[in-house]
């Protein structure tokens, strides 16, 4: 091989070199590029509680007593997350009434009060439809969290399906919490609740803030 052919054959193989670093550069880049998102990455969102969706609650009104009530509401958190909102049902009187949101974390004894939240009800009073409200920072829950209400008004501010009306019946009531006992790392027992209700109210979870 002389002189100008070892030239020209040391061109290709350059050449060749090159080509093979490029295609091998860009199969790395359409690699990285086209990789499945990481399940971290995916927000998942949805409400939980009583599915209301076109229901027409049997106590439109909301309780009729409710005051110094704790309402349990055993839907769980499917997995750790964050409670970011809280949309409910609008009861169908003129009051403008007020409760607190409750998370709850299971324990051997019952739950205990991990966050409690002051949530004012629509006002001016809406007698239809439903209530969306954003609460102003995102609470961290585990899975099996619960969330629960709680008032010291005296009527309810949740219309609801009561005991034979219920189609879940996941929701429990009991009377006598003052508001220190509802207070952030209160023990709830699990004794003493009773009814089977469905309260028109969920709490907006999401997997990311």
């Amino acid at each position: 091989m002389n002189y100008q052919e070892r030239r020209t054959y040391s061109i290709i193989i350059f050449f060749a070199s090159m080509m093979v670093l490029s295609l091998a550069c860009r199969s790395i880049t359409i690699s990285m590029d086209g990789n499945s998102p990481t399940s971290e990455s995916v927000t998942h969102i949805q409400q939980i509680g009583f599915d209301f969706s076109g229901q027409i609650p049997s106590s439109p009104k909301g309780d009729t007593s409710a005051r110094r009530h704790l309402f349990l509401h055993e839907y769980s958190m499917p997995s750790n997350g964050f409670i970011t909102g809280v949309i409910y049902f609008n009861d169908d009187d003129k009051a403008v009434e007020a409760f607190d949101l409750l998370i709850l974390r299971p324990n051997d004894n019952g739950w205990q009060v991990i966050y409690r939240i002051n949530l004012s009800d629509d006002t001016p009073p809406v007698q239809t439809g439903t209530t969306e409200i954003k609460l102003p920072s995102p609470l961290a829950v585990q899975k099996g969290d619960i969330f629960a209400h709680w008032q010291d008004s005296p009527n309810g501010a949740i219309p609801l399906n009561i005991d034979d009306e219920s189609v879940d019946g996941f929701s429990v009531g009991q009377y006598g919490f003052q508001s220190s006992k509802v207070e952030v790392g209160q023990q709830i027992d699990i004794s003493g609740f009773n009814g089977h209700r469905d309260y028109f109210i969920n709490v907006v979870f999401s997997t990311n803030p």
